[in-house]
């Protein structure tokens, strides 16, 4: 559970972390990035997240990535960044999981 101070919704506490067996965090990273609009106009914000040793090999041997990519954007609505231990099986499989929010416009 996550609280966040509504005057400042960047403020944000964690208060309680539920425990996943066999889950090690540090195996894992995730950021943001800014992807080009086929305009060439408008950035935008691709959430990723991978396990860092598949990234680092990726990186080293200059190839592209495997990555399945999840985006909605009808409505304004936004999909916020979460931990699901569903995505686990597929990260350490290699592949680098993608959340593209191209039309929320909520992200910050």
């Amino acid at each position: 559970h996550i609280n966040i101070e509504l005057v400042d919704s960047m403020n944000r506490t964690l208060v309680k972390e539920r425990d996943v067996p066999g889950y090690d965090m540090s195996l894992y990273a995730s950021k943001r990035m800014l992807a080009p609009s086929r305009d060439g106009k408008t950035k935008i914000p691709v959430d990723i997240v991978y396990r860092k040793s598949v990234m680092a090999e990726i990186e080293a041997l200059l190839e592209p990535a495997p990555v399945h990519m999840c985006a909605y954007g009808a409505y304004g609505s936004c999909e916020e960044a979460a931990f699901s231990s569903s995505l686990l099986p597929l990260l350490d499989r290699g592949i680098v999981y993608a959340v593209a929010h191209v039309r929320g416009g909520g992200e910050t």
